[in-house]
């Protein structure tokens, strides 16, 4: 990549905000259908584009590979019909898999904030896992599977040398987003809920694939060794 091209160029970020803006307003008017569907894929669609055409390597893989599966489970929690929140589940659970892979490749051997955020992680990982365990049965096995992915894939992208931890706070507001729509679905109404989760989860999609881009440039940068990155 360029050294004078952005990580996410101006053609991208606009068309990516325009999506996300036109959904966010067709969920404040209650608003639902085919139209809102596909304005709900525009952001991830436009991420997952440039990934494939300005990127290379396992990067490239990885990173097309979780925003693919982000993009069926987009699609999926936002259909009508009952029954696909699990499918919905599913998908992003495989997103993070591929998150993770890619970040626990290149991961440095943790300093001490490392140790002590990677601690913060596991212990809330297990909170969340009390919290819900009152949910229904069929469902708590994957959502437990979901809360341990997301939370070592964040500690993945802690792992990862990211200029201004851009990467780390990504996945911290992905955490984020889930958070506000597991606990709006499973325990109680937070207002705004559906927009301030889906608010979150555009800025954290956003933010990790800006800071990916920073770490592994496609084109005239070759990907890191992951030998090179430790200490």
């Amino acid at each position: 990549m360029n050294k004078a091209e952005k990580a996410i160029p101006a053609v991208y970020s606009a068309v990516y905000a325009t999506g996300a803006v036109v959904f966010l307003l067709c969920l404040g008017l209650e608003y639902s259908g085919i139209f809102r569907t596909a304005a709900k894929a525009v952001p991830v669609v436009t991420l997952l584009v440039l990934v494939l055409s300005r990127m290379q390597g396992t990067a490239r893989i990885c990173l097309a590979g979780a925003l693919f599966g982000s993009l069926c489970g987009d699609i999926l929690l936002d259909l009508p019909q009952a029954g696909v929140f699990l499918y919905g589940l599913l998908a992003f659970l495989a997103g993070h898999l591929l998150y993770m892979v890619l970040f626990f490749r290149y991961a440095e051997s943790p300093a001490a904030f490392e140790k002590a955020a990677a601690a913060g992680l596991v212990l809330f990982a297990l909170l969340m896992i009390l919290l819900f365990r009152g949910i229904d049965p069929a469902l708590y096995g994957p959502v437990v599977c979901y809360i341990l992915v997301i939370v070592a894939m964040s500690i993945g992208a802690l792992l990862v040398p990211s200029a201004g931890r851009l990467l780390f706070a990504g996945a911290l507001l992905f955490i984020a987003s889930d958070l506000v729509l597991a606990v709006n679905r499973f325990l109680l109404d937070i207002p705004y809920g559906r927009l301030l989760n889906i608010g979150l989860y555009y800025t954290a999609q956003y933010l990790m694939i800006f800071a990916a881009r920073g770490i592994w440039r496609g084109g005239a940068m070759a990907e890191p060794e992951p030998a090179a990155l430790s200490r």
